[in-house]
């Protein structure tokens, strides 16, 4: 060694490096060294089984049974339904379930409330004695209006027949099955029995007929549908106005006093007003019905019901 003999510094140093040599050696000696484990029969002390050990052996194996029991227990929660009483918040598949069905139920609410504001918008015109120059369209059937495929956002087909079941129990069907153009035009219930005092006739913004009947009958609603506009106007007095399946609205006015609240539901032949002679317009005790297919008025006297084609027209 070069140090030895030069000066006491370079003695030091010498047993400095020798002792930290010495330990690092002593300390892998220590847990390298082997021992043996061996059971022995407690009468006999004859050997059963023996094993060879370490410390470092000993350390190496319990770190990977833990690194076992770890990975193994991870995969039980993550892999099972255990997860949803382990692991805190985590919501279960029901809870998931709902939730998609709760956000469908809010989407279609809001689409169908967009359509309903539509059409008070369109009836508000037409209790001003205004044309609606457009037509109100049905919502279209999913992936029509050229939106994403509800397939194509990663539901799974459990998911799909989810939705197509709350979409069919929310569809507010108030006639069933397929109606051609001639069924939708058809009324399929008289407002009232009595005699026709004025026709149809648009052209001097009369956009119905006026019932002549004894005041105080009742006037009945022609279908199913639900009250949209029940209050008072100066003109039309007391006014109902119903919105009916397939884009069809009916309206009566001049009532004497109402039956039903705006938002109830009625079913054809429900009364819904009692006749009189409310409003600037109204001459006398009448009804004055209307019936508005698709946004466009129509002369009711060609598309009531069969025992009424026979009323006379008052002169």
């Amino acid at each position: 060694m070069p140090f030895l003999g030069k000066s006491k510094s370079c003695s030091r140093i010498h047993r400095y490096l020798r002792d930290t040599m010495a330990k690092k050696t002593t300390f892998w000696k220590r847990w390298s060294k082997p021992y043996r484990l061996t059971i022995l029969e407690e009468l006999s002390f004859k050997e059963r089984w023996e094993i060879s050990i370490s410390r470092f052996g000993v350390a190496l194996t319990v770190g990977a049974l833990v690194l076992v029991v770890a990975a193994s227990v991870y995969a039980l929660v993550a892999w099972t339904p255990l997860k949803e009483f382990v692991v805190p918040g985590y919501a279960s598949e029901n809870s998931r379930l709902r939730a998609i069905q709760a956000e469908m139920t809010a989407d279609s609410a809001i689409r169908q409330l967009a359509i309903q504001e539509e059409y008070l918008e369109a009836l508000s015109v037409l209790l001003q004695g205004d044309v609606v120059e457009r037509s109100i369209e049905a919502p279209e059937e999913g992936g029509a209006d050229g939106g994403q495929p509800l397939a194509e956002w990663g539901l799974t087909q459990e998911e799909l027949d989810l939705r197509s079941r709350v979409e069919e129990e929310d569809r507010f069907a108030l006639q069933r099955g397929q109606m051609n153009e001639t069924t939708l035009r058809n009324i399929p219930f008289a407002p009232i029995q009595g005699s026709i005092s004025s026709k149809f006739n648009p052209a001097i913004g009369h956009f119905g007929v006026d019932f002549v009947a004894p005041e105080g009958s009742v006037i009945h609603a022609v279908d199913d549908g639900i009250v949209v506009i029940a209050s008072y106007t100066s003109d039309g007095g007391y006014v109902i106005s119903v919105q009916h399946p397939s884009n069809r609205t009916s309206v009566y006015k001049h009532n004497k006093s109402l039956l039903v609240e705006a938002g109830d539901r009625v079913q054809a032949g429900d009364p819904i007003a009692i006749l009189g002679g409310t409003g600037t317009h109204s001459t006398g005790p009448h009804s004055h019905f209307e019936w508005w297919v698709d946004g466009q008025p129509l002369d009711p006297t060609q598309w009531l019901p069969e025992h009424l084609e026979d009323v006379s027209l008052s002169e």
